[in-house]
């Protein structure tokens, strides 16, 4: 009885740690416009907060509210002279996977825009798609969350 209960809890921890070495990385994080998020906080951590704007169900366009979060982040970046403004976009877990995808890269591409016509460089703009963190629970879970309709935003040196 013993033997198999210290069998099992190997095998626990053998799948624990292949579930880890599997996860990426925060710094690991791929980017599809402008390079890598190097999601460095900075000394003293300066930068340990994200930042949000949402978007209504199927739509890319900006909304006052979250313009004026983006006017708010651009001050902050700048004032605490940023290296980059990681955009992470997301979209609900209704409808097609692939519209989703591109609907998501949509919205951080337009908050892009936003911080671009604010005077930001695009180069130290980076864009990365965010999945779904529910996995093969997709099919199951499919609500149309205003928190899954977002774009986060992080500041980095």
């Amino acid at each position: 009885m013993h033997i198999e209960r210290l069998a099992l809890a190997a095998a626990g921890l053998a799948v624990s740690i292949a579930l880890l070495a599997t996860t990426p990385a925060m710094a690991d994080e791929v980017s599809t416009y402008g390079g890598r998020c190097r999601n460095n906080p900075g000394a003293g951590r300066a930068f340990t907060q994200d930042y949000y704007v949402y978007f209504d169900t199927n739509s890319s366009r900006i909304k006052p509210d979250g313009q004026e979060r983006i006017e708010y982040v651009h001050g902050l970046a700048t004032g605490k002279q940023a290296g980059q403004i990681c955009l992470f976009g997301k979209s609900s877990k209704t409808g097609d996977e692939a519209a989703n995808a591109r609907l998501a890269r949509k919205r951080a591409a337009n908050v892009a825009h936003a911080f671009e016509a604010l005077g930001w460089p695009r180069s130290k703009i980076v864009i990365v798609p965010e999945g779904e963190a529910w996995g093969w629970l997709n099919e199951a879970l499919t609500s149309d969350s205003e928190d899954d309709r977002r774009v986060r935003m992080r500041l980095s040196f």
